[in-house]
């Protein structure tokens, strides 16, 4: 059963009371690249007061971080507008300029959820998937019938290799593998071989 996401990035800026507010949307499947994508915002904005973040990955891992305002005022605000999108797998950032007006702890909570907010609905979403990577080798002859189906069932062929058979390297959902799978059922010479099973959305 695959889950929500997003694909890509996605950025949302907007200024309150002289404050610049820049959200930022990344896909992280692990908490590593959550840390890197945090990483990567502060590197790129070092001259901001706070960079504070939420992350949801698929597992039950969650963090978020006030990075610095009042506690309760950013983090958790930008939590809520994540898991409020019932999104996982997902790493939002926002960026503050200070802007030397205070606005107040009630502010900064309507800012930040705004900032999460706007750049989540700039978002591209998607369901996520369970992808597997499987080889097919066969004779020569049969390179044509096993390109028809794999062509009309528009699974992409990765990688091609000719020695004393030919064998196509290709990624497919389960149901669509079993379909391939059928479609050559009765061409005994046609082998198929599973390489590994990965989580990833879909296009």
């Amino acid at each position: 059963m695959g889950y929500f996401t997003v694909r890509g990035f996605a950025e949302y800026e907007f200024t309150e009371k002289k404050s610049r507010f820049i959200g930022r949307v990344f896909y992280t499947p692990t908490e590593a690249e959550a840390k890197n994508a945090v990483a990567r915002v502060r590197a790129s904005d070092p001259e901001a007061r706070h960079h504070v973040f939420a992350y949801v990955i698929h597992g039950g891992i969650v963090r978020m971080s006030d990075d610095g305002e009042p506690s309760g005022t950013g983090g958790a605000p930008t939590l809520n507008a994540l898991q409020k999108n019932g999104l996982e797998d997902v790493t939002v950032v926002v960026t503050r300029y200070f802007g030397g007006i205070l606005l107040g702890a009630g502010g900064l909570v309507r800012a930040y959820a705004k900032a999460a907010a706007g750049a989540l609905e700039c978002a591209q979403k998607t369901e996520t998937a369970e992808f597997i990577n499987f080889t097919v080798s066969f004779p020569y002859p049969k390179t044509g019938t096993v390109t028809y189906h794999a062509e009309k069932l528009q699974i992409a062929i990765s990688d091609r290799s000719f020695s004393d058979s030919v064998v196509f390297c290709m990624t497919a959902e389960e149901p669509v593998l079993n379909s391939l799978k059928e479609a050559l059922s009765e061409e005994r010479s046609v082998i198929f071989e599973e390489i590994d099973r990965y989580i990833a959305p879909r296009e």
